[in-house]
Parts: structure tokens; C-alpha cells; sequence
């Protein structure tokens, strides 16, 4: 039975109390339909912390798959991580990486894989990778966890991966279920909490100290503009000297709040020296990594080196990638939400207002993340951040377009 509306206008404000989520994204009827499936478990009482972790575990938030968007793990694989692994060995320490909002696992897992293929090409065997790197992912839905500690993925997550990422590191293990499982030695590599964002802004460095790499995508694209502000900053400050922090490219906006310094991928950005701290140990367990084969930590230019392995090809340029990238999600928001963000999208920017339009076009693109005009209008106010990412943006979706079969609808073609 439906909830009634106050139950849901209840849920909605304690859910933004507890999380942060402001849930505008999400109609009343997926808000409905998380409550009813929480109430079949626990007493339905909006202010019971129980009852919201339940909700929670049922909301449509947990859009994610491994090695989404492949720029970013390009950017990983032949620059940032040869750079963070050559720091952590000479160090005699493991990279540390922390995934926030981590679904089911598929970015810590992705996180792994990737540097278990810059280890072994570095010689180290994968079977030793978690000595020299570990991956924290975090997440406030307790189902979300249990299925990431289980390291068993839906179909449709490993399906929208190229298969050269993967590494054959998933494999089938029900396929008539679609049910994927994860390789151990990828597994051991990663760890699973809990976690609820507005705790870890809260705690600052006592939280984020430690770790190298924090990702935190497709995840304040939830919360009011002003809150994921808000805890831009203040994940920003939680970071050690030098830490890198990653958005998605739709909020990319968000490094300024933090005074983060821009790296060479839309939405990474550098945290700068601070005074020094006391030491202090970082999460993971007790120790660190041998040393790199040879005594000591490889060279930049071999670390980098030994990580560009061919790159393989886009046999369509980038359109295979796009059209991977723009499947639509399952329960896709009705089309109205996407034409009011984007009516929001064009007002903002025919008012000078470029944040605001950018914040318009990825709520429109919460709900499809195919959608052709949203995507063109993602495109055209990020080249006001930053004009090369921009115009890729916009390649991408002129590269998809072309990808699409001559005979389907283009959204918003008008």
C-alpha cells in the first residue's frame, strides 16, 4: 500500500537530515516505493535510524558501474597511478584509495583492478597487489556493503565495462540470474564500511587522512547546491597535503569551494601543503610493501612507462564508449523531470548564471545519463570551467549520435 503524502514529505526531510540527500531528483513515487519495501522489515517511523538505513538500501541511487566513464581510469592508469605508487614505495607503503558512496563495489573494485595491472607490469604478481595497494569503500546503505563484501556484481554493471579493463577479473557465476563474481585477489585488495558522507565532512582529517586517492563521484549531485558546496570544502580540508580528490566531470565546479588545485582530469584536483602535522599512521593494516623490485621506488618515467601498455583502440573512436556510458539506467525518471532541468538549465543560462545551468543539466542527467541535450548542454557551459574538457565533452555526444541507429529518436530533437 502506498504511503500517504505526508509519510513521504516525513521521509524526504529526515533522509536529508540524516544523509545530507535532498532526493529533488527522485519522485514521490520512487520516495513511495523505498518506504513501503523498508516498512515490510522495521516499524515505518521516519525518525528511526533503522527504518531510514532500510529506505535507504532501496532508493534508486546506486547507479554505478565498473570503470564508468573511461576517461578517468586513462588518466589513472598512464598518470596518476604509476605517480601515487612511485610515492607510496618510497614510502614503504601501500597507496591508499577511498571510494565514497560506493554502491555495490563496482568503483573500489575497478580501483583495484586497475592497480593490480600497473603492479604486474611492474613485475609484482596480483596475488601480492593488496601489500601495495588497498581500497576503502564507503557507503551509508548496509545492503549496498553486504553485497560489496560478498564481491558479487549485477550484469548489467560489468556488462557496460570495455572487457579489456576487466582483465578477465569478473567472471560469471549465474548468468541466467546475472550474477557476477569478483576475482579474490581483487577482493583482498579492497575493504567495505558503512559510511555516511556527512560524518566523514564531519571528522575532516581524522577521516580522510592517509589516504592518496579519494573518489567521490556521481555522489553530491544528491545533495542541495549549497550543502554539496558545503562538503566540497570540507572534504577538501580533510585531506592530507598533496591527496588527490576526484568529482565526476558534472561537478567538477565543486574543486573551487575546496581551493583544490586542477589536475590533468576534469574533476581532479590537488589538495596543497598545509603546515606539518604530527606523524600520524594511516588506515589499512600494520606495515607497508617491500621495496620496489631493485631496492627502491621505480622512476617516474619507468613507473610511467612500465604502465602504458598499448592502449587499445576504440574500434568506433569514441562511440562505443558513449553509447556504453548513455545505457539507460533500470527505472529511469519520467521525461518531464528531464525537460523541467533542462528548461531551468537554458533560463540560468540565458541569465549569465553558468553554475547554476551546470547544476540544472546534471540533475537532468541524473535521470538518463543518454540524454543527447543534456549532455550537449553539460558540454557547452563546462567549456566556461574549462574549454578542452568541454569541447570533449561535446565530441563524445556528437561521436554517440552518430553511433545511434539511423532510424531512433533522438531525445529533445526539437
Amino acid at each position: 500500500m502506498r504511503p500517504p503524502a505526508p509519510a513521504i514529505a516525513a521521509a524526504r526531510r529526515h533522509l536529508e537530515a540524516a544523509y545530507g540527500l535532498a532526493l529533488e531528483g527522485l519522485g514521490d513515487d520512487q520516495i513511495a516505493g523505498a518506504v513501503e519495501a523498508a516498512a515490510d522489515e522495521v516499524l515505518a517511523d521516519p525518525a528511526d535510524a533503522a527504518f531510514l538505513a532500510r529506505v535507504v538500501d532501496r532508493l534508486p541511487i546506486d547507479e554505478s558501474w565498473l570503470f564508468r566513464e573511461d576517461g578517468l581510469w586513462e588518466w589513472l592508469r598512464d598518470e596518476a597511478g604509476p605517480a601515487l605508487l612511485e610515492a607510496a614505495a618510497a614510502a614503504a607503503r601501500p597507496v591508499r584509495v577511498l571510494s565514497l558512496g560506493c554502491a555495490g563495489g563496482q568503483e573500489p573494485f575497478s580501483a583495484a583492478i586497475l592497480f593490480q595491472a600497473l603492479l604486474e607490469r611492474g613485475g609484482i604478481p596480483g596475488s601480492a597487489a593488496c601489500e601495495w595497494a588497498r581500497v576503502v569503500g564507503l557507503d551509508p546503505s548496509p545492503a549496498r556493503v553486504e553485497a560489496a563484501r560478498a564481491g558479487v556484481l549485477p550484469g548489467w554493471s560489468v556488462q557496460r565495462a570495455r572487457s579489456d579493463w576487466l582483465r578477465g577479473k569478473i567472471a560469471p557465476e549465474d548468468e541466467a540470474a546475472g550474477r557476477w563474481r569478483v576475482d579474490p585477489a581483487v577482493r583482498a585488495m579492497c575493504r567495505f564500511e558503512v559510511g555516511n558522507l556527512l560524518d566523514v565532512a564531519a571528522r575532516g582529517n581524522a577521516a580522510l587522512g592517509g589516504y592518496d586517492l579519494v573518489l567521490c563521484r556521481h555522489v553530491l549531485i544528491y545533495f542541495r547546491r549549497a550543502e554539496a558546496e558545503r562538503l566540497a570544502a570540507a572534504l577538501a580540508r580533510g585531506l592530507d597535503p598533496g591527496a588527490t580528490l576526484v568529482f565526476s566531470a558534472a561537478e567538477a565546479h565543486l574543486l573551487a569551494p575546496g581551493g583544490l588545485a586542477p589536475l590533468g582530469h576534469l574533476g581532479a584536483g590537488r589538495a596543497g601543503v598545509r603546515a606539518p602535522a604530527p606523524p600520524r599512521r594511516g588506515p589499512g593494516r600494520r606495515g607497508g610493501p617491500r621495496a620496489w623490485p631493485g631496492g627502491r621506488g621505480p622512476s617516474r618515467s619507468a613507473a610511467a612507462a612500465a604502465a602504458r601498455a598499448p592502449r587499445q583502440a576504440r574500434p568506433d573512436g569514441r562511440a562505443r564508449d558513449a553509447a556504453q556510458e548513455g545505457r539507460a539506467p533500470d527505472g529511469a525518471a519520467p521525461g518531464a523531470a528531464i525537460d523541467r532541468h533542462i528548461r531551468g538549465a537554458l533560463e540560468h543560462a540565458h541569465a549569465g548564471r553558468t553554475e547554476d545551468a551546470l547544476r540544472e543539466a546534471r540533475a537532468a542527467l541524473f535521470h538518463d545519463p543518454r540524454h543527447l541535450y543534456s549532455r550537449m548542454l553539460l558540454g557547452r557551459h563546462l567549456i566556461g570551467v574549462d574549454a578542452a574538457r568541454g569541447r570533449e565533452v561535446l565530441r563524445d555526444l556528437l561521436a554517440a549520435a552518430s553511433a545511434l541507429p539511423p532510424d531512433e529518436a533522438v531525445p529533445s530533437a526539437d
